[in-house]
């Protein structure tokens, strides 16, 4: 079976030479396989960037019975070479780091452009993982103290996984309703007493195929008041591990929330509809879905940065 390298597809446009190419853009065309002069070493990379690169996008491409297979030092681009410091220097041509969702790797990585659907065929899951890793590169290659500085701390609270439903099942931004995600704070970790008969109620709809809107978030069910600063929405595709991203471009507009959660008793039964109480905060969120196709499900995990 013939096997496609990156930059190679039967349907693609004819581009232009190399030589009739920027130097900037000749550069990232050549680990594309076009021909060129070969790259100099570059300096060593920002740890921060180099760090989230190592522990994800590399990791799940570097093992042989990955993209390692070719892209370890038989086929260009050299992105799961041996040598972590190069293989970072060919993958960044790769990457759109102002829309790492637009960027090569995804595409690539279910386009069974190397002819085994089960690394990178549509359904292999690979893509999700890819977007999920390149999302986290491009996360931390951005963020203050990208050059070296630690990253920041853990979130301090974090409630339990949950599937988010399909997104082609979720009500539209004009369907004059919303879905509602319920998060028992029983399994909040670590525990917080008058949390443990609570819930956390997100109302939630899908404004495109591509796309989650998260509104009201609310407390209720708590024995005493809380506290609480700091709300983050994290998801990732089911497949990936941890408890996902916070979409920075969109999605965290609730890390300012500061709020003082008042005693609340909980209807018995829940409504299927959300629950009548003020929300902690009534501005929106979008967060950037990683399963639009349906093939995957995304999961949800919100954390907090105190509660008390």
């Amino acid at each position: 079976m013939m096997r496609h390298r990156f930059g190679d597809h039967p349907n693609k446009r004819p581009r232009a030479p190399c030589s009739a190419v920027g130097a900037g853009v000749a550069a990232a065309m050549a680990l594309l396989g076009c021909g060129g002069p070969e790259l100099m070493p570059a300096a060593a990379p920002p740890a921060r960037g180099l760090n989230a690169f190592r522990s994800g996008l590399y990791a799940f491409a570097s093992p042989p019975t990955s993209c390692g297979m070719c892209h370890a030092s038989v086929q260009v681009p050299f992105f799961a070479s041996p040598d972590v410091q190069a293989a970072y220097t060919a993958a960044k041509a790769l990457v759109d780091f102002g829309n790492p969702k637009s960027s090569v790797f995804i595409v690539y990585a279910g386009n069974n452009h190397c002819g085994v659907a089960t690394m990178c065929g549509p359904s292999s899951g690979s893509p999700a993982i890819v977007q999920q890793d390149v999302v986290q590169w491009a996360n931390a290659e951005s963020s203050p103290g990208s050059g070296g500085a630690p990253p920041p701390a853990a979130l301090a609270y974090l409630t339990a996984s949950m599937a988010i439903p399909p997104i082609s099942t979720l009500p539209t931004l004009t369907a004059g309703k919303t879905a509602v995600l319920r998060f028992a704070l029983s399994n909040l970790k670590p525990g917080v007493a008058p949390l443990a008969n609570a819930i956390l109620e997100l109302e939630i709809v899908a404004p495109n195929p591509t796309e989650y809107r998260f509104t009201n978030p609310k407390i209720g069910g708590n024995t005493a008041v809380v506290q609480l600063t700091g709300l983050h929405v994290l998801v990732k595709p089911s497949a990936v591990a941890g408890p996902g991203s916070e979409d920075t471009n969109q999605g965290d507009t609730w890390d300012t929330i500061s709020a003082s959660i008042p005693v609340s008793t909980l209807p018995n039964p829940l409504p299927t509809t959300p629950l009548s109480m003020t929300p902690l905060d009534t501005r929106a969120i979008a967060v950037g879905a990683y399963s639009s196709t349906g093939d995957l499900n995304d999961t949800i995990t919100v954390g907090f940065d105190v509660l008390q």
